[in-house]
């Protein structure tokens, strides 16, 4: 698909130079040239464009994250997020504080998830959630069992929420996803 639109957008440029009114003098003598010099930047470009990919810093994902936060439901409230890329896991770990209103309680949280791209939407998905730490102010942490049993339950339900829509225009030709460790790519 992209490699149609960079052969598209070559076609534009090629039929522009041919119909402007400065080039009259390169349509007398040197079209050929210049056919030439067109076909094999259009050859360059399509072969290109199948390894195309493209590296979004993670200091620019930190800051879309953080605009996020804080976040409040159900009367909890979610704070000071810090993302961590692991590229052998593929996943990525989100850790930071929370606080309950009633009863007064806080402490911190840590999940990881594998980010799932769902070429069909254009979406980057939550998938495979799993809580790594939930500690009460105390410093104590939550008991291994309730652990298990939000990893079991809640959590599930989180798994194919999107987290991302990327516009359409570049979207439709994202092949892959990949988590690097201090950026996300993105292949075509």
């Amino acid at each position: 698909m992209l490699k149609s639109l960079v052969v598209r957008i070559a076609a534009c440029c090629h039929a522009a130079i041919r119909s402007c009114k400065c080039s009259r003098h390169l349509r007398k003598g040197k079209p050929v040239r210049i056919n030439i010099v067109l076909s094999l930047v259009m050859a360059l470009a399509c072969g290109a464009a199948s390894a195309l990919s493209l590296s979004i810093p993670k200091t620019l994902i930190d800051k879309a994250v953080q605009a996020k936060f804080p976040r409040e439901k159900l009367s909890i409230r979610l704070d000071n997020p810090v993302t961590k890329f692991g590229k052998d896991s593929q996943k990525i770990e989100l850790c930071g504080n929370w606080a309950s209103k009633l009863p007064s309680r806080a402490g911190d949280f840590c999940i990881n998830f594998h980010p799932l791209w769902n070429k069909a939407k254009g979406d980057i998905e939550i998938s495979k959630v799993q809580l790594l730490k939930l500690s009460t102010g105390e410093g104590s942490e939550v008991p291994k069992a309730i652990e298990v049993l939000l990893n079991n339950t809640v959590l599930t339900l989180l798994d194919g929420i999107s987290a991302y829509h990327v516009p359409d225009l570049v979207g439709k030709h994202i092949e892959a996803i990949e988590v690097q460790e201090s950026s996300f790519k993105l292949l075509f």
